[in-house]
C-alpha cells in the first residue's frame, strides 16, 4: 500500500495522480478521487478498475482496486479507531452525522452529476432524489445516535438486571451499482450512529460517488479509520470483507446468488449478516381499483431507475374484468411519463441500463419472453445511440411457467397476467422464491388488508408502489434476504445487547 499526503479539507496538497478532473456534458469539471480511502488517507494499490459511462459507452476514468492486502489494512485501521470511537458519546456522533447531512445538501448537484455520469440515471429525475435521500438518512440516524438505550429488568427485591446496547465493532458493508450512494447511506448512517467503524466497498461498475463522499465524511469531522472506503471486484475485495476474521458484521445489498456467497464466507467467524437481495415483486390490480392511479404507480414501480430496483413491480396481475382497459392505460402512461434521453437533460425520465453485460442479459430475457409466447404490448420503440438503452418493454398474456414471470430481469421489463379471484391471485403472487415487496390496488380496504396479511413479502404497498420511507423497516422474506434496514430496526442491526446482573445482597 503506497501512502500519499493526508486529504486536506481545503483541497490543498493533493496527490495529482489520485485526483482527476471529470468533465461533465454541461461543461463543468469535478475533481474526483480515484484512490482508496483508508485511515483518513488516500492510497493506491497494484490494480485499477476502469469505469464506463453507460450512455456514451466510453471510459470515465480508472480507480484503484483493493485486494485482500488493502482490505486487511482498512480493517486494521477500523479496529484501531474503534478503541476510541466506541467511547465517543452519542450526542457527538449525532453532531457529525448532522454536519454530514448539511454537507450532502450543499453538494447535491455535484454528487448527482457524478451519479448520473457513472450510472446513466437521469440527473434531475433520479440522481438528485438519491442524494436528497442520503442527506435525509444522515439526519434521521443522527437523531438516533444518543437514543440507543437498553432496559431495566427488576428481577426481584434481591436482584436487579439491566441491558445495554453496544456497537458490534468493525462492520463490512458491500453496496450495489443501482443506487451507489443511496444504498451506501442505508448502511453508513446507522452503523455510525450505533458507534461502529466501517469498511465499505462500492460496486466495481459505480465507484465514483462513494469515493467523492469520503471528502465530505472527513469534512464532517469523522476521525481517521472510522470510515474506510474501498473500490474493488466482488470476487477479490468483496470476498476479503465477507471472510475477514476481524470484521464483526457484514451487510450486503445485491443479487441473491452473491448474497449466498457472502453468507457462506461470513460463517467462518459467525459474523452477524444482513442481506438485501433480489426480488420479483407482484402488483395486483383488482376490478374496483382506480386504473389511472394504478397505471401511474405500476409504471413508476418498474420504470424508475430503468427497472434496476430490487423491489421493481415487474409482475402485474390484473383482474380479467379490467384487464384490457388497464393495458391500454398502462401503455399510454409509460409512453407519456418515461421518455428516454440524455441523463443531463431535465426532461429525461429513463436512462440506459448500467453496462453491456446487463444490456445483453435484459435483451436475452426479452427474446425469451417472445419465444415463450408472451404478447409484446410495448418494446419496439427506437432508442438513443450510443448507450446501453433498453426500451420500456411490456408483455401481456403471461403465465406462471414463463421465464420472464419467474426470474428477476433487473431492467425496464414487466409482465401482465389475468386473474379472476382473490384466492387465485394470492397464490400466483406468492409463487416465487423471492419476497421483497408486493403491491395491491383496490378501493376495498378490508380486502387490501387481507391481501397484505397473506402476501409473502417484507413490504406491502396498498395503492402505491416503491414509496418506502426511511422511518419504516425494509427487507425481504424467503430468498430476498435476511434482516431489516431503515427505521429503528435499521439501527438495532448494528448493535448487540449486553445483560448485566446486579446482586443486591444475596450471600452464598
Amino acid at each position: 500500500m503506497h501512502r500519499v499526503r493526508h486529504f486536506s479539507t481545503g483541497m490543498t496538497g493533493l496527490s495529482k495522480n489520485l485526483f482527476v478532473d471529470i468533465k461533465l456534458p454541461t461543461g463543468k469539471s469535478i475533481q474526483q478521487p480515484i484512490g482508496l480511502y483508508i485511515n483518513g488517507e488516500w492510497v493506491t494499490s497494484e490494480k485499477m478498475i476502469e469505469t464506463i459511462c453507460p450512455y456514451t459507452e466510453t471510459p470515465i476514468t480508472s480507480v484503484y482496486a483493493a485486494t485482500e492486502k488493502e482490505v486487511d489494512q482498512a480493517v486494521k485501521a477500523a479496529r484501531n479507531a474503534f478503541k476510541a470511537w466506541k467511547k465517543v458519546p452519542g450526542e457527538e456522533r449525532a453532531k457529525m452525522l448532522f454536519k454530514l447531512a448539511r454537507l450532502t445538501e450543499e453538494h447535491v448537484d455535484e454528487l448527482a452529476s457524478i451519479e448520473a455520469i457513472d450510472t446513466g440515471k437521469p440527473k434531475d429525475f433520479n440522481a438528485k432524489a438519491d442524494v436528497d435521500g442520503t442527506a435525509a438518512l444522515m439526519e434521521h440516524c443522527g437523531g438516533w445516535a444518543d437514543k440507543i438505550v437498553g432496559s431495566a429488568i427488576p428481577v426481584s427485591h434481591n436482584k436487579f438486571a439491566y441491558t445495554i446496547k453496544e456497537p458490534l465493532g468493525v462492520v463490512g458493508l458491500i453496496v450495489p451499482w443501482n443506487y451507489p450512494l443511496s444504498m451506501a447511506a442505508w448502511k453508513i448512517a446507522p452503523a455510525l450512529a450505533a458507534g461502529n467503524c466501517i469498511v465499505i466497498k462500492s460496486a466495481e461498475n459505480t465507484p465514483l460517488s462513494l469515493l467523492k463522499y469520503a471528502t465530505l465524511i472527513e469534512k464532517a469531522g469523522f476521525p481517521p479509520g472510522v470510515v474506510n472506503i474501498v473500490s474493488g471486484y466482488g470476487a477479490e475485495c468483496g470476498n476479503a470483507i465477507s471472510s475477514h476474521p476481524n470484521i464483526d458484521k457484514v451487510s450486503f445489498t445485491g443479487s441473491t446468488g452473491v448474497g449466498q456467497v457472502v453468507q457462506q464466507a461470513a460463517s467462518n467467524n459467525l459474523k452477524v449478516v444482513t442481506l438485501e437481495c433480489g426480488g420479483k415483486s407482484p402488483l395486483i390490480v383488482f376490478e374496483d381499483a382506480d386504473l389511472e392511479q394504478a397505471a401511474k404507480w405500476a409504471s413508476f414501480g418498474v420504470m424508475y431507475n430503468s427497472g434496476q430496483n430490487c423491489t421493481a413491480n415487474s409482475r402485474l396481475y390484473v383482474h380479467e374484468k379490467v384487464y384490457d382497459e388497464f393495458i391500454l392505460i398502462y401503455k399510454a402512461t409509460i409512453l407519456a411519463d418515461y421518455p428516454m434521453g440524455d441523463p443531463f437533460d431535465a426532461d429525461s425520465r429513463l436512462g440506459p441500463v448500467i453496462s453491456k453485460i446487463q444490456f445483453d442479459k435484459v435483451s436475452a430475457y426479452i427474446e425469451k419472453g417472445k419465444q415463450e409466447g408472451a404478447t409484446l404490448v410495448l418494446g419496439n420503440e427506437s432508442v438513443p445511440s450510443p448507450g446501453y438503452w433498453i426500451a420500456p418493454t411490456v408483455f401481456a398474456d403471461c403465465n406462471e411457467s414463463m421465464t420472464v414471470v419467474k426470474e428477476e430481469i433487473f431492467g425496464p421489463v414487466v409482465t401482465i397476467s389475468k386473474f379472476l379471484s382473490q384466492e387465485e391471485v394470492l397464490e400466483k403472487a406468492n409463487n416465487s422464491d423471492y419476497g421483497l415487496a408486493a403491491m395491491v390496488f383496490t378501493k376495498d380496504i378490508a380486502r387490501a388488508h387481507q391481501c397484505a396479511s397473506e402476501l409473502e413479502a417484507g413490504s406491502v404497498y396498498i395503492n402505491s408502489s416503491n414509496d418506502e420511507d426511511i422511518r419504516v423497516p425494509f427487507g425481504g422474506y424467503k430468498m430476498s434476504g435476511v434482516g431489516r434496514e431503515l427505521g429503528q430496526e435499521g439501527i438495532d442491526i448494528y448493535t448487540q445487547t449486553k445483560s448485566i446482573h446486579v446482586n443486591l445482597g444475596v450471600k452464598m
